[in-house]
């Protein structure tokens, strides 16, 4: 699967997804029937993410983690 497939499922799901950041490469996915948005790393994260693989939940959770780690 290629990001922009995986951006397009995500779009279908009523998702609003903006494109890959230049300088991060994250995808800023808003989540459905919310005004909360979540990064999402292109590629490998982003392919689970749209076949169904990771939910928008568990990458919260390993957002948060991941700043935890960066500010103890």
């Amino acid at each position: 699967m290629k990001d922009q497939e995986a951006l397009e499922i995500l779009r279908a799901e009523g998702h609003y997804v903006a494109g890959p950041d230049e300088f991060t490469g994250r995808v800023r996915v808003w989540i459905h029937g919310s005004d909360e948005a979540i990064e999402v790393e292109a590629g490998r994260e982003l392919h689970e993410l749209a076949e169904g693989k990771i939910t928008v939940e568990e990458l919260q959770a390993r957002r948060e983690e991941e700043a935890a780690v960066r500010h103890p």
